[in-house]
Protein backbone atom coordinates (compact mmCIF):
# COMPACT_ATOMS: atom_id res chain seq x y z
CA UNK A 1 0.00 0.00 0.00
CA UNK A 2 2.60 2.43 0.78
CA UNK A 3 4.21 1.58 -2.80
CA UNK A 4 1.32 2.51 -4.37
CA UNK A 5 0.86 5.42 -2.53
CA UNK A 6 4.24 6.75 -3.84
CA UNK A 7 3.45 5.97 -7.10
CA UNK A 8 0.53 7.98 -7.47
CA UNK A 9 2.35 10.98 -6.06
CA UNK A 10 4.98 10.74 -8.32
CA UNK A 11 1.85 10.43 -11.28
CA UNK A 12 0.36 13.53 -9.94
CA UNK A 13 3.82 15.92 -9.97
CA UNK A 14 4.81 14.72 -13.43
CA UNK A 15 0.99 15.66 -14.64
CA UNK A 16 1.07 18.90 -13.08
CA UNK A 17 4.51 19.82 -14.38
CA UNK A 18 3.30 18.92 -17.77
CA UNK A 19 0.02 20.48 -17.99
CA UNK A 20 -0.37 24.45 -17.54
CA UNK A 21 -1.63 26.30 -14.69
CA UNK A 22 -4.11 28.26 -16.08
CA UNK A 23 -5.22 25.13 -17.93
CA UNK A 24 -5.92 23.62 -14.41
CA UNK A 25 -9.86 23.97 -13.22
CA UNK A 26 -8.35 25.72 -10.21
CA UNK A 27 -11.23 28.12 -8.37
CA UNK A 28 -10.96 32.29 -8.56
CA UNK A 29 -10.32 32.21 -5.01
CA UNK A 30 -7.58 29.82 -5.20
CA UNK A 31 -5.91 31.90 -7.77
CA UNK A 32 -6.32 35.33 -5.74
CA UNK A 33 -4.73 33.81 -3.29
CA UNK A 34 -1.70 32.73 -5.26
CA UNK A 35 -1.32 35.46 -7.12
CA UNK A 36 -1.28 37.29 -3.59
CA UNK A 37 1.60 35.06 -2.59
CA UNK A 38 4.03 36.20 -5.72
CA UNK A 39 3.06 39.71 -5.69
CA UNK A 40 5.38 42.57 -5.26
CA UNK A 41 3.69 45.76 -3.31
CA UNK A 42 3.13 47.31 -6.36
CA UNK A 43 1.34 44.36 -7.87
CA UNK A 44 -0.48 43.96 -4.90
CA UNK A 45 -1.63 48.10 -5.11
CA UNK A 46 -2.77 47.57 -8.85
CA UNK A 47 -4.51 44.32 -7.29
CA UNK A 48 -6.31 46.31 -4.73
CA UNK A 49 -7.58 49.19 -7.37
CA UNK A 50 -8.11 46.82 -10.37
CA UNK A 51 -10.44 43.54 -8.90
CA UNK A 52 -10.94 40.98 -11.66
CA UNK A 53 -13.86 41.08 -13.86
CA UNK A 54 -15.94 38.29 -11.85
CA UNK A 55 -16.10 40.04 -9.03
CA UNK A 56 -15.99 43.62 -10.40
CA UNK A 57 -19.93 43.32 -9.84
CA UNK A 58 -20.29 42.18 -6.46
CA UNK A 59 -17.15 44.37 -4.96
CA UNK A 60 -17.52 47.88 -3.80
CA UNK A 61 -16.34 50.70 -5.42
CA UNK A 62 -12.47 51.99 -4.23
CA UNK A 63 -12.29 54.78 -1.40
CA UNK A 64 -11.86 58.23 -2.48
CA UNK A 65 -8.59 60.19 -1.82
CA UNK A 66 -10.43 62.85 0.88
CA UNK A 67 -7.53 64.05 2.25
CA UNK A 68 -7.19 67.77 1.75
CA UNK A 69 -4.31 69.56 -0.31
CA UNK A 70 -1.64 71.83 1.13
CA UNK A 71 -3.09 74.88 1.43
CA UNK A 72 -0.70 77.28 -0.53
CA UNK A 73 -0.34 80.96 0.91
CA UNK A 74 -1.32 84.09 -0.73
CA UNK A 75 0.98 85.89 -2.55
CA UNK A 76 2.12 89.40 -0.49
CA UNK A 77 -0.23 92.29 -1.10
CA UNK A 78 1.37 94.72 -3.38
CA UNK A 79 0.35 98.51 -4.07
CA UNK A 80 -1.45 98.56 -7.63
CA UNK A 81 0.79 100.15 -10.38
CA UNK A 82 0.90 103.63 -10.29
CA UNK A 83 -1.17 103.68 -13.83
CA UNK A 84 -3.94 102.40 -11.59
CA UNK A 85 -3.98 104.61 -8.57
CA UNK A 86 -6.22 107.26 -7.92
CA UNK A 87 -5.10 110.62 -8.69
CA UNK A 88 -4.96 112.92 -5.67
CA UNK A 89 -7.86 116.22 -6.34
CA UNK A 90 -5.85 119.53 -7.76
CA UNK A 91 -7.92 122.04 -7.12
CA UNK A 92 -6.84 124.51 -9.87
CA UNK A 93 -10.07 127.06 -9.54
CA UNK A 94 -11.96 128.69 -7.04
CA UNK A 95 -15.28 127.21 -8.45
CA UNK A 96 -13.76 123.54 -7.35
CA UNK A 97 -14.00 125.09 -3.75
CA UNK A 98 -16.62 124.06 -1.52
CA UNK A 99 -19.07 127.40 -2.32
CA UNK A 100 -18.56 128.80 1.45
CA UNK A 101 -15.22 128.23 1.86
CA UNK A 102 -13.43 131.23 2.20
CA UNK A 103 -16.49 133.78 1.18
CA UNK A 104 -15.13 135.69 4.54
CA UNK A 105 -12.54 136.87 2.22
CA UNK A 106 -14.75 138.55 -0.16
CA UNK A 107 -15.34 142.27 1.27
CA UNK A 108 -17.78 144.51 -0.93
CA UNK A 109 -17.18 148.21 -1.73
CA UNK A 110 -18.97 150.54 -3.20
CA UNK A 111 -19.52 150.75 -6.69
CA UNK A 112 -17.97 153.57 -7.74
CA UNK A 113 -15.00 152.50 -5.78
CA UNK A 114 -15.06 148.63 -7.84
CA UNK A 115 -15.88 150.30 -10.88
CA UNK A 116 -12.03 152.81 -10.44
CA UNK A 117 -10.14 149.44 -9.52
CA UNK A 118 -11.37 147.48 -12.47
CA UNK A 119 -10.36 150.83 -14.60
CA UNK A 120 -7.25 151.03 -12.97
CA UNK A 121 -6.94 146.72 -12.97
CA UNK A 122 -7.78 146.58 -16.77
CA UNK A 123 -4.60 148.67 -18.00
CA UNK A 124 -1.87 146.01 -17.01
CA UNK A 125 -1.49 143.64 -19.87
CA UNK A 126 0.56 141.39 -17.68
CA UNK A 127 -1.21 138.20 -16.48
CA UNK A 128 -1.92 138.32 -12.99
CA UNK A 129 -3.17 135.21 -10.96
CA UNK A 130 -4.19 136.98 -7.87
CA UNK A 131 -4.68 140.69 -7.42
CA UNK A 132 -6.47 142.90 -4.08
CA UNK A 133 -6.31 146.61 -3.44
CA UNK A 134 -6.40 147.76 -0.17
CA UNK A 135 -5.73 151.22 2.28
CA UNK A 136 -7.77 154.34 2.68
CA UNK A 137 -8.49 154.81 -1.28
CA UNK A 138 -10.36 151.42 -1.26
CA UNK A 139 -11.77 151.50 2.44
CA UNK A 140 -12.68 154.77 2.77
CA UNK A 141 -12.76 156.70 6.02
CA UNK A 142 -14.78 159.69 7.02
CA UNK A 143 -12.97 162.91 6.65
CA UNK A 144 -11.65 162.19 3.37
CA UNK A 145 -13.36 164.68 0.06
CA UNK A 146 -12.73 164.26 -3.54
CA UNK A 147 -10.02 166.62 -3.43
CA UNK A 148 -7.63 164.52 -1.11
CA UNK A 149 -7.81 161.70 -3.85
CA UNK A 150 -6.09 159.03 -1.48
CA UNK A 151 -3.61 157.12 -3.23
CA UNK A 152 -5.18 153.66 -4.88
CA UNK A 153 -2.74 150.00 -3.14
CA UNK A 154 -2.83 147.43 -5.22
CA UNK A 155 -0.33 143.69 -5.07
CA UNK A 156 -0.74 141.43 -7.87
CA UNK A 157 0.48 137.98 -7.27
CA UNK A 158 2.28 136.41 -10.37
CA UNK A 159 3.86 133.38 -11.28
CA UNK A 160 6.97 134.31 -12.68
CA UNK A 161 8.14 137.86 -12.16
CA UNK A 162 10.75 138.23 -14.57
CA UNK A 163 7.90 137.79 -17.36
CA UNK A 164 5.75 139.82 -16.04
CA UNK A 165 8.24 142.86 -15.91
CA UNK A 166 9.09 141.95 -19.03
CA UNK A 167 5.57 142.90 -20.40
CA UNK A 168 5.09 145.42 -17.91
CA UNK A 169 8.02 147.57 -18.88
CA UNK A 170 7.16 147.46 -22.21
CA UNK A 171 3.49 148.49 -21.48
CA UNK A 172 4.67 150.97 -18.80
CA UNK A 173 8.29 151.71 -18.92
CA UNK A 174 7.77 154.79 -16.45
CA UNK A 175 6.58 153.02 -13.94
CA UNK A 176 10.59 151.58 -13.18
CA UNK A 177 13.35 154.30 -11.86
CA UNK A 178 16.20 154.50 -15.03
CA UNK A 179 18.52 152.02 -13.28
CA UNK A 180 15.54 149.75 -13.28
CA UNK A 181 14.76 149.98 -16.79
CA UNK A 182 18.30 149.90 -17.90
CA UNK A 183 18.87 146.76 -15.92
CA UNK A 184 16.16 145.00 -17.58
CA UNK A 185 13.44 142.74 -16.05
CA UNK A 186 15.59 139.87 -15.06
CA UNK A 187 17.54 142.07 -12.63
CA UNK A 188 14.19 142.81 -11.42
CA UNK A 189 12.86 139.90 -10.88
CA UNK A 190 16.36 139.13 -8.72
CA UNK A 191 15.89 141.83 -6.63
CA UNK A 192 12.12 140.98 -6.29
CA UNK A 193 13.17 137.60 -4.87
CA UNK A 194 16.38 137.42 -3.71
CA UNK A 195 17.27 141.12 -2.94
CA UNK A 196 16.78 142.80 0.40
CA UNK A 197 13.32 143.05 1.76
CA UNK A 198 10.32 141.03 1.97
CA UNK A 199 10.03 139.18 -1.87
CA UNK A 200 8.10 142.29 -3.32
CA UNK A 201 8.63 145.11 -5.80
CA UNK A 202 6.83 148.25 -5.55
CA UNK A 203 6.03 150.92 -8.41
CA UNK A 204 4.50 154.02 -5.84
CA UNK A 205 3.11 157.38 -7.46
CA UNK A 206 2.44 155.98 -10.76
CA UNK A 207 -0.99 157.33 -12.64
CA UNK A 208 -3.16 155.21 -14.21
CA UNK A 209 -6.18 156.35 -15.54
CA UNK A 210 -6.27 159.64 -14.04
CA UNK A 211 -5.72 157.61 -10.74
CA UNK A 212 -2.84 157.90 -8.13
CA UNK A 213 -1.41 154.44 -7.93
CA UNK A 214 0.71 152.19 -5.61
CA UNK A 215 1.28 148.83 -6.99
CA UNK A 216 3.72 145.83 -5.81
CA UNK A 217 4.39 142.41 -7.27
CA UNK A 218 5.11 139.07 -5.64
CA UNK A 219 4.85 135.74 -6.68
CA UNK A 220 2.41 133.18 -5.83
CA UNK A 221 4.80 131.01 -3.97
CA UNK A 222 6.56 133.75 -2.29
CA UNK A 223 2.62 135.02 -0.92
CA UNK A 224 1.69 131.56 -0.02
CA UNK A 225 5.18 130.57 2.01
CA UNK A 226 4.50 134.54 3.93
CA UNK A 227 0.48 133.33 4.59
CA UNK A 228 1.33 129.98 5.54
CA UNK A 229 4.56 130.57 7.62
CA UNK A 230 4.77 134.26 8.54
CA UNK A 231 7.68 134.83 7.27
CA UNK A 232 8.01 138.09 6.81
CA UNK A 233 4.64 139.32 7.43
CA UNK A 234 4.90 142.32 4.92
CA UNK A 235 2.38 140.91 2.33
CA UNK A 236 0.14 138.50 4.53
CA UNK A 237 -0.20 141.23 7.57
CA UNK A 238 -1.80 143.17 5.16
CA UNK A 239 -4.67 140.54 4.12
CA UNK A 240 -5.53 140.24 7.93
CA UNK A 241 -6.93 143.18 7.16
CA UNK A 242 -10.28 144.00 5.03
CA UNK A 243 -9.39 143.59 1.39
CA UNK A 244 -10.93 143.80 -2.40
CA UNK A 245 -10.27 140.98 -3.73
CA UNK A 246 -10.04 142.37 -7.76
CA UNK A 247 -8.11 138.76 -8.85
CA UNK A 248 -8.92 135.49 -6.76
CA UNK A 249 -7.07 132.40 -6.99
CA UNK A 250 -8.09 129.01 -5.05
CA UNK A 251 -4.07 128.46 -3.51
CA UNK A 252 -3.92 131.62 -2.13
CA UNK A 253 -7.68 131.88 -0.67
CA UNK A 254 -6.71 128.83 0.92
CA UNK A 255 -3.36 130.15 2.40
CA UNK A 256 -5.12 133.36 3.37
CA UNK A 257 -7.57 131.35 5.22
CA UNK A 258 -4.77 129.56 7.41
CA UNK A 259 -3.12 133.39 7.58
CA UNK A 260 -6.35 134.99 9.07
CA UNK A 261 -6.79 131.56 11.80
CA UNK A 262 -3.23 132.44 12.70
CA UNK A 263 -4.05 136.17 13.13
CA UNK A 264 -7.06 135.07 15.14
CA UNK A 265 -4.90 132.56 17.61
CA UNK A 266 -2.31 134.52 18.21
CA UNK A 267 -4.81 137.89 18.85
CA UNK A 268 -6.08 135.51 21.77
CA UNK A 269 -2.72 134.85 23.20
CA UNK A 270 -1.99 138.77 23.79
CA UNK A 271 -5.73 139.27 25.58
CA UNK A 272 -6.76 138.82 28.19
CA UNK A 273 -9.43 136.43 29.25
CA UNK A 274 -12.30 138.88 28.92
CA UNK A 275 -11.66 142.08 25.54
CA UNK A 276 -14.47 143.63 23.19
CA UNK A 277 -14.66 142.17 19.81
CA UNK A 278 -12.87 145.96 19.25
CA UNK A 279 -9.74 145.08 21.02
CA UNK A 280 -9.35 142.03 19.41
CA UNK A 281 -9.47 143.34 15.95
CA UNK A 282 -7.15 146.01 17.28
CA UNK A 283 -4.38 143.48 18.61
CA UNK A 284 -5.37 141.60 14.50
CA UNK A 285 -4.64 144.90 12.76
CA UNK A 286 -1.43 145.73 14.90
CA UNK A 287 0.37 142.48 14.18
CA UNK A 288 1.84 143.57 10.97
CA UNK A 289 2.66 146.69 12.33
CA UNK A 290 4.86 145.26 15.98
CA UNK A 291 8.74 146.39 15.08
CA UNK A 292 7.96 148.38 12.28
CA UNK A 293 10.48 151.37 12.22
CA UNK A 294 8.13 153.20 10.21
CA UNK A 295 5.81 153.77 12.90
CA UNK A 296 8.20 155.14 15.22
CA UNK A 297 9.47 157.50 12.18
CA UNK A 298 6.73 158.43 10.00
CA UNK A 299 3.34 156.72 10.07
CA UNK A 300 -0.03 158.03 12.39
CA UNK A 301 0.73 156.87 15.70
CA UNK A 302 -3.04 156.25 15.46
CA UNK A 303 -3.15 154.22 12.69
CA UNK A 304 -4.48 150.58 13.67
CA UNK A 305 -7.01 152.86 16.14
CA UNK A 306 -8.19 154.60 12.96
CA UNK A 307 -8.10 151.34 10.52
CA UNK A 308 -10.54 149.33 12.84
CA UNK A 309 -13.08 152.08 14.04
CA UNK A 310 -13.85 152.74 10.53
CA UNK A 311 -13.72 149.45 9.14
CA UNK A 312 -15.81 147.47 12.31
CA UNK A 313 -18.25 145.87 10.09
CA UNK A 314 -15.57 144.58 7.42
CA UNK A 315 -13.76 142.98 10.36
CA UNK A 316 -17.06 141.66 11.67
CA UNK A 317 -17.29 139.86 8.20
CA UNK A 318 -13.63 139.03 8.34
CA UNK A 319 -13.63 137.08 11.04
CA UNK A 320 -17.06 136.51 12.41
CA UNK A 321 -17.17 132.83 10.91
CA UNK A 322 -13.61 131.95 12.65
CA UNK A 323 -14.60 133.18 15.35
CA UNK A 324 -18.02 130.79 15.60
CA UNK A 325 -15.72 127.57 14.80
CA UNK A 326 -13.44 128.65 17.87
CA UNK A 327 -16.24 127.76 19.86
CA UNK A 328 -14.61 125.48 22.43
CA UNK A 329 -12.30 128.28 23.65
CA UNK A 330 -13.73 131.63 22.75
CA UNK A 331 -17.67 132.62 24.05
CA UNK A 332 -19.94 135.72 23.35
CA UNK A 333 -20.85 137.24 27.21
CA UNK A 334 -22.95 140.28 26.43
CA UNK A 335 -22.05 143.86 25.27
CA UNK A 336 -19.57 146.21 26.05
CA UNK A 337 -20.79 150.41 25.98
CA UNK A 338 -18.71 152.20 23.33
CA UNK A 339 -16.22 154.15 23.68
CA UNK A 340 -17.33 158.15 24.22
CA UNK A 341 -20.90 157.08 23.67
CA UNK A 342 -20.21 155.17 20.33
CA UNK A 343 -22.30 151.88 19.99
CA UNK A 344 -22.28 148.67 21.79
CA UNK A 345 -20.33 145.97 21.27
CA UNK A 346 -19.25 142.40 21.50
CA UNK A 347 -17.97 141.44 24.83
CA UNK A 348 -16.40 137.95 24.99
CA UNK A 349 -14.37 135.60 27.20
CA UNK A 350 -12.01 133.07 26.32
CA UNK A 351 -10.53 130.22 27.93
CA UNK A 352 -6.95 130.16 29.78
CA UNK A 353 -6.46 127.41 30.92
CA UNK A 354 -2.73 126.10 30.68
CA UNK A 355 -3.85 123.21 28.07
CA UNK A 356 -6.01 125.73 26.06
CA UNK A 357 -3.70 127.97 25.65
CA UNK A 358 -0.82 125.57 24.78
CA UNK A 359 -3.00 124.30 21.89
CA UNK A 360 -3.49 127.34 20.55
CA UNK A 361 0.29 128.13 20.56
CA UNK A 362 1.38 124.74 19.07
CA UNK A 363 -0.91 125.52 16.02
CA UNK A 364 0.70 129.49 15.42
CA UNK A 365 2.62 129.62 11.70
CA UNK A 366 6.50 128.32 11.79
CA UNK A 367 8.00 131.17 11.51
CA UNK A 368 6.28 132.47 14.67
CA UNK A 369 6.76 129.45 16.92
CA UNK A 370 10.12 128.55 15.71
CA UNK A 371 11.28 131.46 17.62
CA UNK A 372 9.52 131.46 20.20
CA UNK A 373 10.92 127.79 20.49
CA UNK A 374 14.18 129.03 19.94
CA UNK A 375 13.73 131.55 23.13
CA UNK A 376 13.27 128.69 25.38
CA UNK A 377 15.42 126.07 23.89
CA UNK A 378 18.66 128.81 25.33
CA UNK A 379 16.65 129.82 28.10
CA UNK A 380 16.14 126.32 29.39
CA UNK A 381 18.49 124.48 27.11
CA UNK A 382 15.63 122.02 25.76
CA UNK A 383 17.99 119.83 23.62
CA UNK A 384 20.41 118.92 26.34
CA UNK A 385 18.29 119.11 29.32
CA UNK A 386 14.97 117.01 28.37
CA UNK A 387 14.53 115.59 31.82
CA UNK A 388 16.46 117.92 33.88
CA UNK A 389 14.15 119.06 37.12
CA UNK A 390 14.52 122.80 36.32
CA UNK A 391 13.23 122.19 32.70
CA UNK A 392 10.67 120.27 34.65
CA UNK A 393 9.81 117.60 31.36
CA UNK A 394 10.79 113.84 31.14
CA UNK A 395 12.36 112.25 28.50
CA UNK A 396 10.37 111.19 25.28
CA UNK A 397 7.69 114.22 26.76
CA UNK A 398 5.33 115.06 23.77
CA UNK A 399 5.52 118.26 22.13
CA UNK A 400 1.98 119.53 23.83
CA UNK A 401 3.58 119.68 27.48
CA UNK A 402 6.81 121.87 26.53
CA UNK A 403 4.34 124.41 25.54
CA UNK A 404 2.58 123.74 28.46
CA UNK A 405 5.21 124.90 30.39
CA UNK A 406 6.03 127.83 28.04
CA UNK A 407 2.87 129.28 28.41
CA UNK A 408 2.88 129.31 32.18
CA UNK A 409 6.20 131.79 32.01
CA UNK A 410 6.17 134.72 33.35
CA UNK A 411 8.33 135.84 30.04
CA UNK A 412 6.07 134.38 27.78
CA UNK A 413 4.21 137.50 26.70
CA UNK A 414 6.98 139.46 26.13
CA UNK A 415 8.92 137.04 24.43
CA UNK A 416 5.36 136.51 21.77
CA UNK A 417 5.46 140.41 21.38
CA UNK A 418 9.50 140.16 20.41
CA UNK A 419 8.93 137.04 18.26
CA UNK A 420 6.81 139.21 16.21
CA UNK A 421 8.31 141.71 16.15
CA UNK A 422 11.86 140.29 14.98
CA UNK A 423 9.53 138.99 11.99
CA UNK A 424 8.72 142.13 11.18
CA UNK A 425 11.24 144.84 12.26
CA UNK A 426 13.98 143.04 9.43
CA UNK A 427 12.06 142.73 6.22
CA UNK A 428 9.93 146.43 6.70
CA UNK A 429 13.41 148.81 7.49
CA UNK A 430 15.27 146.22 4.30
CA UNK A 431 12.07 146.73 1.79
CA UNK A 432 12.50 150.39 2.81
CA UNK A 433 15.65 150.17 1.27
CA UNK A 434 14.71 149.06 -1.87
CA UNK A 435 12.13 151.11 -2.14
CA UNK A 436 14.49 154.01 -3.02
CA UNK A 437 16.04 151.66 -5.72
CA UNK A 438 12.46 150.83 -7.10
CA UNK A 439 11.20 153.96 -7.12
CA UNK A 440 14.47 156.49 -7.14
CA UNK A 441 15.37 159.29 -4.93
CA UNK A 442 12.68 162.03 -6.08
CA UNK A 443 9.67 159.61 -6.23
CA UNK A 444 10.87 158.54 -2.49
CA UNK A 445 10.64 161.60 -1.11
CA UNK A 446 8.05 162.65 -2.57
CA UNK A 447 6.32 160.00 -1.27
CA UNK A 448 7.44 160.04 2.81
CA UNK A 449 7.08 163.73 2.70
CA UNK A 450 3.56 163.58 4.01
CA UNK A 451 4.09 160.68 6.18
CA UNK A 452 7.14 163.07 8.06
CA UNK A 453 4.74 166.02 8.08
CA UNK A 454 1.72 164.28 9.41
CA UNK A 455 3.98 162.12 12.36
CA UNK A 456 6.12 165.53 13.35
CA UNK A 457 3.84 168.47 12.65
CA UNK A 458 0.47 169.52 14.11
CA UNK A 459 -0.49 166.12 16.23
CA UNK A 460 -3.68 164.26 14.57
CA UNK A 461 -6.99 163.95 16.67
CA UNK A 462 -7.47 160.24 17.65
CA UNK A 463 -10.00 158.48 15.53
CA UNK A 464 -13.35 157.05 17.56
CA UNK A 465 -13.86 153.87 17.63
CA UNK A 466 -16.32 151.34 19.44
CA UNK A 467 -15.87 149.90 22.48
CA UNK A 468 -12.22 150.25 23.64
CA UNK A 469 -10.78 151.38 20.41
CA UNK A 470 -13.13 154.36 19.26
CA UNK A 471 -16.05 153.52 16.84
CA UNK A 472 -16.97 156.45 15.18
CA UNK A 473 -13.42 157.52 13.06
CA UNK A 474 -13.15 160.59 12.56
CA UNK A 475 -9.51 160.37 10.82
CA UNK A 476 -8.16 163.94 10.31
CA UNK A 477 -8.81 165.56 6.66
CA UNK A 478 -5.31 166.37 5.84
CA UNK A 479 -4.24 163.05 6.45
CA UNK A 480 -1.87 161.88 3.27
CA UNK A 481 -4.08 159.57 0.56
CA UNK A 482 -0.95 157.03 1.66
CA UNK A 483 -1.44 156.93 5.16
CA UNK A 484 -2.73 153.31 5.52
CA UNK A 485 -1.00 152.32 2.35
CA UNK A 486 1.96 150.74 4.11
Amino acid sequence: MSVLRLQSTAFLRRTAAAVPLRACAVPPSATLRLRLLHSTPSTLLDTEQQPSSSSSSSSPPPFPNTRPPNPVPPPPISPPPVQARIPKRRITSVDQLPKTFGRNQIIPVPNEVQKDLEEVMGEFKAPVRYAFAYGSGVFRQSGYTDKDKPLLDFVFAVSHPSHWHAINMQQNPSHYSLPMRLLGSDAVAWMQDKGLGASVWFNVEVEVKGKIVKYGTISVEALCRDMLDWETLYISGRTQKPVKILVDDARVRLANQVNLASALRTALLLLPEEFTEVQLFEEIAGLSYRGDFRMAVGENPHKVRNIVGAQLEEFRSLYGGLLKSFWKGVYVIGEAPGRDGGRPVRLMRQDKSTKRRAEVLSKLPVGLKSKIRAHYDRKWNLKKALGAEEVGVKEGVEELEIYERIVEDSEFLMTLHRSIALIVGRPTFNQSLKGILSAGPLKSLRYIGPKLRKKWGTPAKPAIAAGPAKAESEPKKDEDRSSSSA
